[in-house]
């Protein structure tokens, strides 16, 4: 037996695929026994939201994610593709910053979203179209705060898209130019 954090495990699962999992459920587990080296683990999956309505919503993303995808199907350049991806999701809403137990969801149709959200539908978005991206999680200011390495020109640069977003253009830089922010 091995001790495991299965809510971190199932809410990094969530994060990592936001096209796929709607809602980030409240996650309990129950050990039998309590000690020894086989054990049994029961896991309880809670959610705020009905499994019909569960699926309503993954339709919606799913046509928003398919959308995406045929927004950069003829484009050839990464750098583009990387460009027309931000563009795509960032002009869909004004946004406010806010979490909510449904991130995809939330910033694809509602507008609302904080910056794992942003963060994680961008790599989603970006793995589907065949891009290297990656979700960075660590503090902006001294604040929690999520954002994207992308692979362009074989070396890998951090995207955030909130600031990309504030400044009005698409940037890539790299580590020495991430003022601010601390990741491991």
């Amino acid at each position: 037996y091995r001790d495991v954090d299965l809510r971190q495990t199932v809410r990094h699962y969530a994060y990592q695929n936001p096209d796929k999992v709607m809602e980030i459920p409240q996650v309990t587990t129950r050990v039998y026994p309590e000690t020894g080296s086989s054990r049994l683990i029961e896991i309880r999956f809670t959610y705020q939201n009905a499994r019909s309505e569960l699926l309503r919503m993954k339709e919606q993303v799913d046509q928003i994610f398919t959308s995406a995808e045929l927004y950069v199907k003829e484009s050839a350049n990464v750098r583009d593709i990387y460009t027309r991806l931000f563009s795509f999701l960032m002009e869909r809403h004004e946004y406010s910053l806010e979490s909510s137990v449904t991130p995809s969801y939330s910033l694809l149709l509602k507008g609302n979203g904080d910056s794992s959200a942003f963060a994680n539908v961008y790599a989603a978005m970006c793995r589907r179209a065949g891009l290297d991206c990656r979700t960075v999680n660590g503090t902006k200011n001294g604040m929690p705060w999520s954002w994207n390495m992308v692979r362009f020109r074989g070396t890998y640069l951090h995207v955030d898209l909130l600031d990309c977003n504030m400044s009005g253009e698409f940037t890539m830089h790299n580590d020495s130019e991430m003022v601010g922010y601390v990741w491991e």
